[in-house]
């Protein structure tokens, strides 16, 4: 998905309303900016997963402590 936007005179882009909610983004989403290669670089920063997070505590798994689950499952982390 593509689109071009203009830059307004307090340097704001607006991001289509269809992107933002591909990518889940919401008002205080915060993002992280970075200019590689004369090419810039935005990607949200999601701190928290609350649909998956809440389907799978739904799901009444055996988990002591659904905080550390929720830890792990955001930094990728995999028991093996």
């Amino acid at each position: 998905m593509h689109k071009i936007a203009k830059i307004d005179k307090f340097g704001r882009i607006s991001i289509p309303a269809k992107m933002r909610e591909a990518l889940c983004l919401k008002e205080s989403t915060a993002v992280y900016i970075e200019n590689r290669d004369n090419e810039l670089i935005i990607r949200p920063i999601h701190t928290k997963t609350p649909d998956a997070v809440k389907k799978i505590s739904n799901m009444n798994l055996p988990v002591d402590d659904w905080e550390t689950m929720e830890q792990e499952i955001e930094s990728g982390a995999v028991n093996e």
